[in-house]
């Protein structure tokens, strides 16, 4: 609290300022200021009015708890810090934008008094906008992690689930993704490498390893054993921190390196006498400008429609490297291990959308007639007519 005095237009005036916290709870605070008040008795009187208002407003608030914001905030606080698990630091980013944008109209309401229907709003808004049900599905998990939080640090009193906890979405149909097909891989390589693209060496390369975007860019000549014919994944660039981390499921993996993926290295080896002597000439691939921006997905797409097939985006280079694989009958357990899938129900994602357990399952089907059985009965017919 503060009553100060400042001078305009050769006049002296006076502004009160008042900020009161709750002494139960320091997260909910009330804070007000009034200017151009015409005498510093005035401004005394209007300092007490304010406290009584506020006074009166944060116990009213006392009585319903902290706001949603105030959860979010202090989750975010929480979370940077280190008290919860470990956090990525984009993934805390990511939840409060998500949470700020899709739950914009819970903000300013104390967080107990968000209900299922609350929930069921929100959940229409994002179904109404086009968001895809993973991303719902992400917000969801958001709202759900944060609220726990909130429970279980006391900011909210109510004992209560989670307004969208259980909710289920109405649109969960799963999209097909689009993927490229070998023909379609081998004309788009081929269109890269004859135009002499400098994304060529990139896309190359994620088509024959399965390696994430961020996984590519940190690729140093230090992770591959030619002797061993392995690549060695430890690390991941971030585009958004600019920062070099662990790979996404934390731990590191070999990839085999075929023949065709022998013969990039060394072509990407055999270039690197005539590259400037800098620090880039410890990484395998291109330091391209709009790579580094985090624009791949864009370049890929403007290429892919450039030459006439379907756009994809840049992920999809690593379902087209895994779906390949399945197709050629390489155990799934080792495609898995390969890419560095945790999570066995991703892995079977990929072996349905290869189509690997279906594969000749219709050929024992024997039930449309021959090119002989329907002449014999041609034959037959006009027998039985004469």
């Amino acid at each position: 609290m503060g009553i100060k005095s400042y001078r305009r237009d050769e006049k002296v005036y006076w502004k009160v300022y008042v900020n009161l916290r709750s002494k139960q709870n320091p997260l909910i605070r009330k804070q007000k200021t009034v200017s151009d008040i015409e005498s510093q008795a005035a401004a005394r009187r209007m300092e007490k009015q304010i406290v009584a208002e506020l006074s009166t407003e944060l116990a009213l608030t006392m009585n319903q708890g902290v706001t949603w914001e105030k959860v979010i905030e202090r989750w975010e606080k929480d979370a940077k810090a280190g008290v919860l698990r470990k956090y990525d630091p984009t993934t805390i980013s990511d939840t409060v934008a998500g949470l700020r944008k899709w739950t914009v109209s819970w903000l300013p309401l104390p967080a107990e008094n968000l209900t299922r229907s609350s929930g069921r709003d929100v959940q229409k808004n994002m179904e109404s906008l086009g968001l895809s049900c993973k991303g719902q599905q992400k917000i969801r998990s958001m709202v759900n992690t944060v609220f726990n939080y909130g429970l279980e640090e006391k900011l909210i009193s109510k004992p209560i689930p989670s307004p969208m906890a259980g909710l289920v979405f109405s649109n969960m149909s799963e999209k097909v993704p689009d993927i490229l097909t070998l023909s379609e891989i081998k004309t788009f390589l081929e269109a890269a490498r004859d135009i002499k693209s400098p994304w060529y060496p990139i896309w190359g390369m994620a088509l024959l390893t399965g390696m994430r975007n961020g996984e590519l860019y940190a690729l140093e000549w230090a992770d591959v054993d030619f002797e061993n014919s392995l690549i060695r994944v430890s690390k991941s660039y971030n585009s958004r921190t600019k920062s070099v981390k662990s790979t996404k499921a934390g731990y590191w993996r070999n990839i085999p390196i075929s023949t065709q993926l022998k013969e990039l290295l060394y072509e990407l080896k055999s270039h690197l006498k005539y590259r400037e002597v800098d620090e880039h000439q410890k990484y395998v691939l291109p330091r391209l400008r709009y790579w580094n921006k985090g624009l791949q997905a864009r370049e890929l797409r403007a290429f892919l429609i450039g030459i006439g097939i379907k756009p994809v985006k840049f992920h999809a280079l690593r379902a087209c490297f895994a779906t390949q694989l399945l197709a050629k009958n390489i155990p799934p357990a080792v495609v898995m291990k390969i890419c560095g899938w945790k999570n066995l129900k991703t892995m079977e994602f990929y072996v349905r959308l290869a189509g690997v357990n279906e594969a000749g399952a219709t050929e024992v089907l024997n039930i449309l007639p021959s090119d002989k059985e329907v002449m014999d009965n041609i034959v037959s017919l006009f027998g039985f007519r004469s």
